[in-house]
Formats: C-alpha cells, structure tokens, sequence
C-alpha cells in the first residue's frame, strides 16, 4: 500500500514536457498539404481569371450604332419660294454591344443635316447596354427655319422634286467594363443617310454606315 505523500513520477511524453517547460505541439503533416493545396489553388485560379480577362480585352471593339427608325410627322409645308425646314423629327437610336463586358456611355447629341447645313438636333443622355444586349435610345429633334438653307443652290431644286436627302450624325463615347476591373474606352461615330419625302412627310431609305 502506497503511502499518501507518494507520488507517480509523470510520463513527459504523455504531458509534452521538456526539460524548460512545456514543448510546443507540432503542427502535423495533414495540416501543411492543406495550406499548400489552397495556396496552390489560389494561384491557379488567379492566373486563369488574368488569362481571361487578357483574351477578353484583346476583343473589345466598338458598339453598333445606327438609326432604327426616323419620322417627321408634323412637317410644316415647304415650298421654294420660302425654303425653310419646320416641324420634329423623331427617331430611335440603336446601341449594339456585342462585348462580354457592360458598355457605359457619356452624354451624345444627334444632328440632322442637309447637305452641309444643321437643321436638327438633339441630346443623348447617357446610360449603358449590357453585354450581348442591345439598346435603345428615343430621340426628338426640332427641325428649325434656318438662313442657310437659302445659300444652297440644291434646296429649291430638291423641294421641287419632292425629295430632301439628309444625313445624321451622333458620337457614343463609353468605357467597355470587364470583369468588374477593367475599364476600356471606346467609341462609335454613328453616320446615316436618308430621304425625306415631303408629301408623305416620311424618311425613306435609311441606311446607316
């Protein structure tokens, strides 16, 4: 029978006791190839995102920008004696983004002209189109008597034939954002032609480039 004073001598590897003190439990080898797996997945990871965001930068372009549709419905009546063009043009703007990235573009204006002479113009407000989207932009322009118009030998002539040929013009200036971390600039010059006719006050052969 062991006496009450008596006590077991302890086991240091049981208890990790060292001759200083207590030793510092080493971290196991399950332990190390888990934070090297995550590191290593980590890096991957990282340099296929870059690889991707590259190939999708080197594919940016510009959007597709053209008039959809064009209308003059409350043309004023025009005559040679008086050449002047009065009344609204309304016309819908469309904003092709073929990206893979959203497109964000700055606040535009659209101008209307016969010959080399404004007669209409409007602002664009800015806004964006998604990717692979397209979107729309409504547009009404005051078409407005100018002087000018008399200094164009070709008005009279074209208002006798019925006929006015006129072209417009817009620029969409923006930023292609990839991946939430590139921001590309881009822009589009919008350029179209189009025959107004003045008995049926409509737009025909829109073409734009």
């Amino acid at each position: 029978m062991m006496d009450q004073g008596t006590h077991r001598p302890v086991n240091p590897q049981i208890y990790g006791w060292k001759d200083g003190g207590f030793a510092t439990p080493r971290p196991s080898k399950k332990s190390n190839k888990c934070l090297v797996y995550f590191l290593t997945l980590v890096v991957i990871l990282s340099i296929l995102m870059l690889i991707f965001a590259l190939a999708i930068l080197r594919r940016v372009q510009a959007p597709r920008v053209v008039l959809n549709y064009v209308s003059m419905p409350n043309l004023s009546k025009i005559n040679a004696s008086t050449p002047s063009l009065n009344g609204t043009l309304v016309a819908e703007i469309d904003i092709t983004n073929n990206n893979l990235g959203c497109f964000v573009y700055a606040d535009s204006s659209i101008a209307f002209l016969y010959q080399n002479v404004t007669v209409g113009a409007a602002n664009v407000t800015g806004g964006r189109v998604f990717a692979r989207e397209t979107g729309r932009v409504n547009v009404t322009a005051r078409a407005r008597p100018t002087n000018l118009l008399k200094e164009s030998r070709n008005f009279s002539r074209d208002v006798g034939s019925g006929l006015l040929e006129l072209r417009s013009y817009a620029e969409f200036v923006g930023r292609v954002h990839v991946v939430r971390i590139f921001k590309l600039r881009t822009s589009k010059l919008m350029n179209c032609t189009m025959t107004l006719h003045l008995a049926s006050k409509a737009i025909q052969h829109l073409e734009c480039l």
